[in-house]
C-alpha cells in the first residue's frame, strides 16, 4: 500500500514540473513591458529582452545617470567610496559630490612692508571643494604714510602637502590699483593642483607683489615690493568626480555678473569657473585709457579728491581734474642775495620768488645790478641763464642782456611739476660776457636757491 502512495506522489510532481510557464507572449509578465520585450519560446518559457534606451532595462545607457535611471546605474546616495568627507546627491538630475556640512571660514590678517599696511581678508569653506569654491582674498590699503600710487601686480597662493611638498595651489595677475587709504581690491583664487580624492594642506602663504611711488622731498621713485601672508590653520581638501560643466548660456550673465561694467564676464569651459576680462578702453577695467581722467573715470585713473599735498587739493572742473589752493594757503615771498665778485666787475644780485611757487602763474625773477666796475670794463653782458637740478636742466633763457648800475630783471618759468606738487633743489647758472680793453672775456657762476616747493594751482 505504501509503495502505491509513493507512485501516486511521483506521478504529481512529474506532472507539475512539466506544466508550461505560458502559452502566449502575454503570460510574460516577469519584467515591465516598458523596458523589456516579452516572448514565449517554443518550450513554453519565457525570454526577455531589453528594450534599448529604456529606463528599467537593467543597463545604465547613454543620457541616464544615479539620478534620472537608479534602476539601472544605481542609487545616488551615501559616502562616496575612498572619502570620508564626500557623500552622492543629487541636483538638477545629475549625481554630485560634495561635502554634507562645508564650514565657512574668515581669516583677517595685516601685512607690513616699505612702511605701508595692507589688511588682508581671506574667505573660503572647509573643507575646500576644488570643483565649486573659491578663495576669495580681499586687500585693503590701510597705511601709507611716504608712499603712493600702490599697483598689486600679482600674486601667488603656495601650501605643503601631507608629503611635505611644496606646492604651488594659484598663481594669477592682477595688476589692479589702490589709489588712497581705504582702498580694496577681491580677488578670486581658482586652487589648481595635482590633487587626491581628498586630503589636506599645510603652511598655506599668499605672496603679494605689488608697486608704488616711494616720495621723498616731493620727488616720486618707482619700487617694487613683495608682502606675504601666512594661515595658520590646514586647509583640508576634496576633488570630487564631478564633471566640468558651465551653466547654460541664459543663466551665465547673471552667475558670473561682478557688477563692473569694465569687464566681460563669462565662464570657462576648461574649469567651469567665471572669469572676468579687462573689456579695453572701458571704465572700471583698471587702466586709465584713453580719454580717460580722474573725473571721468577715478576707478582706473585715480580719485580727484582730498588732498594733493601740502599746499594744494585736488577738484574737478569741467569733468578735468585740476589741483587749488589749500584754504588758508598763501604764497610767501623769497629774496636770495648774490654778492658776485667777477674781478674787474662786481654784481650785486637778487633772486626773488614765491613759495610755494605756482608754476602755471609765478616766475623766477633774476635781477642783476652792477655794484663796481673797473673803468676798462666798458659793457657788461647776460648771455644766458639755465636753472639747474643736479645735471638735469629744468629751465633757460638766452636774454643777452646788458646790465648797468641799475638792476635789470630778467624772468624765468620753472616747469609743472609731474604731479600736483614737487620740491626742488635749483641752482641758478650765469653765464656772462664784458668787454675790457676791447677784448671780450666770457665766464660763469652758479648760485643755489635751496629747497623750492613747486605747485601747478589753478
Amino acid at each position: 500500500m505504501r509503495r502505491y502512495i509513493l507512485l501516486a506522489f511521483l506521478v504529481l510532481f512529474l506532472v507539475a514540473c512539466s506544466k508550461a510557464e505560458c502559452k502566449t507572449n502575454s503570460d510574460c509578465t516577469g519584467k515591465p513591458s516598458t523596458a523589456f520585450t516579452a516572448t514565449c519560446t517554443p518550450e513554453k518559457t519565457c525570454s526577455y529582452t531589453p528594450i534599448p534606451n529604456k529606463i528599467g532595462n537593467g543597463i545604465c545607457e547613454t543620457g541616464e545617470n544615479k539620478c534620472t535611471a537608479p534602476q539601472d546605474c544605481g542609487t545616488c546616495s551615501g559616502k562616496v567610496t575612498g572619502s570620508t568627507l564626500l557623500v552622492q546627491t543629487c541636483v538638477n538630475n545629475e549625481c554630485v559630490q560634495d561635502v554634507q556640512n562645508a564650514k565657512p571660514i574668515l581669516v583677517s590678517s595685516e601685512v607690513t612692508g616699505a612702511g605701508d599696511k595692507l589688511k588682508i581678508d581671506t574667505e573660503y569653506n572647509q573643507p575646500f571643494n576644488l570643483k565649486k569654491d573659491l578663495f576669495v582674498t580681499t586687500i585693503t590699503l590701510s597705511s601709507a604714510p611716504t608712499n603712493k600710487d600702490h599697483r598689486i601686480v600679482r600674486a601667488e597662493l603656495i601650501a605643503q602637502t601631507k608629503d611635505r611638498r611644496t606646492i604651488t595651489l594659484a598663481r594669477k595677475e592682477i595688476d589692479k590699483p589702490l589709489w588712497s587709504i581705504g582702498s580694496s581690491i577681491t580677488e578670486e583664487f581658482i586652487l589648481d593642483f595635482p590633487a587626491e580624492l581628498e586630503s589636506e594642506l599645510s603652511s598655506v602663504s599668499l605672496s603679494i607683489e605689488y608697486s608704488y611711488n616711494a616720495v621723498s622731498g616731493g620727488k616720486k621713485t618707482p619700487r617694487t615690493g613683495t608682502l606675504k601672508n601666512n594661515y595658520r590653520e590646514k586647509i583640508a581638501y576634496v576633488n570630487p568626480a564631478n564633471p566640468i560643466v558651465c551653466p547654460p548660456p541664459a543663466e551665465v550673465a547673471k552667475k558670473c555678473d561682478d557688477k563692473n561694467p569694465g569687464t566681460r564676464d563669462t565662464c570657462d569651459a576648461q574649469t567651469g569657473f567665471c572669469k572676468h576680462d579687462p573689456i579695453p578702453n572701458a571704465c572700471g577695467n583698471f587702466r586709465c585709457e584713453g580719454t580717460e581722467n580722474k573725473c571721468s573715470c577715478p576707478s582706473d585713473c585715480g580719485p580727484c579728491s582730498g588732498s594733493a599735498g601740502a599746499y594744494t587739493d585736488y577738484s574737478c572742473r569741467a569733468n578735468q581734474c585740476i589741483t587749488l589752493l589749500k584754504s588758508g594757503v598763501t604764497a610767501a615771498p623769497n629774496s636770495i642775495f648774490d654778492d658776485r665778485n667777477l674781478g674787474p666787475v662786481h654784481l650785486n644780485n637778487n633772486y626773488k620768488f614765491k613759495t610755494p611757487f605756482n608754476a602755471k602763474r609765478d616766475k623766477l625773477d633774476l635781477e642783476f645790478k652792477i655794484y663796481k666796475q673797473d673803468p676798462t670794463v666798458s659793457r657788461v653782458v647776460i648771455e644766458t641763464i639755465r636753472i639747474l637740478e643736479g645735471q638735469q636742466q629744468l629751465a633757460e633763457a638766452n636774454p643777452a642782456q646788458e646790465i648797468t648800475t641799475t638792476a635789470s630783471t630778467i624772468s624765468i618759468s620753472l616747469p609743472a611739476p609731474a604731479d600736483a606738487e614737487d620740491e626742488l633743489n635749483p641752482t641758478v647758472g650765469v653765464w656772462y660776457m664784458y668787454v675790457q680793453n676791447d677784448q671780450e672775456r666770457r665766464g660763469n657762476f652758479q648760485k643755489p636757491l635751496g629747497k623750492i616747493a613747486v605747485i601747478a594751482a589753478e
